[in-house]
């Protein structure tokens, strides 16, 4: 299980947001930005926080949320 700090899950929570995904956005975003990065992401910062939340989340874990998208494990 990844350790995800409390401002993260509170991130996470008040957006229906996978706490992997919360934390991807978190290491990937400039100080700051983790709102828009959110909110808007281009496709290189979506590609790059979904491979970084597949790298952190459980191996049983199946699907992941962002917002209300929901995006499943890929072979």
């Amino acid at each position: 299980m990844t350790y995800v700090p409390s401002n993260i899950k509170t991130f996470a929570a008040t957006r229906e947001t996978s706490d992997v995904i919360a934390l991807a956005i978190f290491e990937i975003a400039q100080e700051g930005d983790e709102p828009r990065v959110w909110e808007s992401p281009t496709e290189a910062e979506t590609l790059a926080v979904m491979s970084r939340a597949w790298e952190l989340a459980d191996a049983d874990t199946d699907t992941l949320h962002w917002g209300s998208e929901a995006h499943g494990r890929t072979a």
